[in-house]
């Protein structure tokens, strides 16, 4: 994720096992948020603490588990969406 660069995120197919020292970069981070907070009709303040919140997530569930939410067919537009932007 390029708005976080000093973290190196362990996103994977399955959980990511963290260190000590990983957990602690990524839960005492500036872009963590202290608390859920709704404004405008979306969690948190910025899009900076929504990706950050989102990796963490992702690392703690897994991509496979993540993506088993998702309808296939948004999963394939969106790769196709990104494989266009590269």
């Amino acid at each position: 994720m390029n708005s976080i660069p000093d973290i190196s995120w362990k996103i994977a197919p399955e959980p990511a096992t963290l260190t000590r020292d990983e957990f602690w970069a990524r839960y005492d981070h500036r872009q963590i948020p202290e608390k859920f907070e709704a404004t405008d009709g979306k969690l948190f303040w910025s899009d900076e603490q929504r990706l950050h919140v989102l990796a963490v997530l992702l690392e703690a569930v897994g991509l496979r588990r993540a993506l088993a939410l998702c309808p296939p067919e948004a999963v394939r537009a969106a790769l196709a969406n990104l494989k266009s932007e590269i």
